[in-house]
């Protein structure tokens, strides 16, 4: 087994590179531990003048990863745009067919996309609200309507 040289992780051999850390491992031979991985013989305990500067030693610089700012790289929709898909869905049966193609993938603009599933939305809203009112008022007036009916009948037929 071999060891990186900068991280000491153990690395089996043939590894190109650190599993760990990255660093390309260069020849794939094994080496030898490093030093602050081998067994050392017992060493005498520092003096606590010597823990305190050991304690005050300067720790190992970690580079600080940059942040940066989130990249959009879709433009939002213009005004002019705007209008003109308000007026595509302005007629009747290609309203519908647009709404469909454009809310499934249709189009590169997230903008798009979101404002046709919302709208496919209401729409299905609309039609269940119309759908129920239909029906109640079927139910409610249909006797009314059908003695409407009958008497328009009547005038007509005189």
């Amino acid at each position: 087994m071999a060891y990186c040289t900068k991280c000491g992780t153990q690395v089996a051999d043939g590894v190109k590179f650190c599993t760990s850390c990255g660093n390309p491992m260069g020849a794939a031979q094994p080496q030898a531990a490093p030093q602050h991985l081998q067994p050392q013989a017992a060493q005498p305990q520092p003096q606590p003048q010597q823990q305190a500067q050991q304690a005050y030693a300067q720790q190992p610089y970690a580079q600080p990863q940059p942040q940066y700012a989130p990249v959009y790289t879709e433009e939002p929709i213009s005004t002019g745009a705007y209008i003109g898909i308000f007026f595509l869905l302005m007629l009747p049966v290609i309203n519908l067919i647009l709404l469909i193609v454009w809310a499934c993938g249709g189009c590169n603009k997230k903008n798009k996309t979101n404002l046709s599933r919302a709208l496919l939305v209401w729409m299905l809203i609309g039609v269940l609200i119309g759908g129920i009112i239909a029906l109640t008022g079927g139910l409610l007036f249909g006797d009314s309507i059908n003695e409407l009916m009958e008497l328009g009948k009547k005038i007509s037929n005189t």
